[in-house]
Formats: structure tokens, C-alpha cells, sequence
């Protein structure tokens, strides 16, 4: 049993670290092409406050929503549960919020193309603390769950 949570535990970090990857790989590419190629639309300067404001409004509407609701869902969990189905619910929780996350970054990368605005990048460097905050380390998750020493201990050989 105490074999299974630490596998899932580190299977979700492993999620975690292709996610972060995903999100500095869509910087690159965005960066890249915009650099080299200009935005793919051209508008008029206010065009593109417009949907810099647009993507700042989508942005933090699903930032919030990646802390609110899967915070939510830890709280409603049944503490009496066996770790194993503590970690799994928590991992499917944490999997959300790091899509969540990503997402918001594909689409401040999709602005970005479409604009050309370097403000974005900025906006892009703020989801990346998040997704950073974000990760899932067994304090945290010890945290998050309420578990008890001996859980904890076993979280903790996840080193």
C-alpha cells in the first residue's frame, strides 16, 4: 500500500515536470516565431490592448479557478480514507490545476502570436510562478490532506 502512494506521488511529479516543460517549450516556440516572423495579424494599436486585456481577464479568471476549485476539492475529501486513495484523489485534483495552468499559458502564448506584444511575456512569466507554486512536494501535499505522522513519514521517503 505504502509502495502504490509513493508511486503515484511520483508519477505526479513526473506530470508536473513534463507540464513545466510544455509551458518553457511554448515560450521558446512563441518567442521564436514572433521574433521571427512578426504577429500573425496586424491591428490597430488598440486592437491589440483589446486582447492583451481580453487574454489578462481569461488568465487570471482560469488561475483563480485552479487554486479555488481544486482547494475545494481537498477540503471535501474524507480524512478516514487509506493513503493510497488519499494520494490518488490528490493526484487527480493536482492534474487539473497543472492543466489549468498550462492552459492559461497556451493561451497567453496564442495572444502573444496574434499580437506580437511583448507585455504578454510578462503575463506568461507570472503563470510560470504559478505553475512553479504549483508543484506538488510532500510537505505540501502532507499539508493539503491533514496527514498523520506515520503518512507523512511515508510521503516523505517520495526523496
Amino acid at each position: 500500500m505504502e509502495h502504490n502512494a509513493l508511486t503515484t506521488f511520483r508519477k505526479l511529479n513526473k506530470v508536473y515536470g513534463a507540464m513545466f516543460f510544455i509551458l518553457i517549450l511554448l515560450l521558446l516556440l512563441a518567442s521564436i516565431l514572433v521574433s521571427n516572423y512578426g504577429p500573425l495579424s496586424q491591428q490597430h494599436p488598440q486592437q491589440t490592448a483589446l486582447f492583451k486585456s481580453i487574454n489578462i481577464a481569461i488568465t487570471a479568471l482560469i488561475l483563480i479557478l485552479a487554486y479555488v476549485y481544486p482547494q475545494l476539492q481537498i477540503k471535501k475529501m474524507d480524512s478516514s480514507m487509506a493513503l493510497q486513495e488519499k494520494i490518488d484523489a490528490y493526484s487527480r485534483i493536482i492534474r487539473f490545476r497543472l492543466l489549468m495552468i498550462v492552459a492559461a499559458g497556451l493561451i497567453t502564448c496564442l495572444f502573444f502570436l496574434m499580437t506580437g506584444d511583448t507585455n504578454l511575456m510578462v503575463v506568461l512569466a507570472i503563470i510560470i510562478i504559478f505553475l512553479i507554486l504549483a508543484r506538488p512536494t510532500p510537505f505540501k501535499t502532507a499539508a493539503d490532506l491533514n496527514l498523520s505522522e506515520e503518512e507523512k513519514n511515508i510521503l516523505l521517503k517520495h526523496k
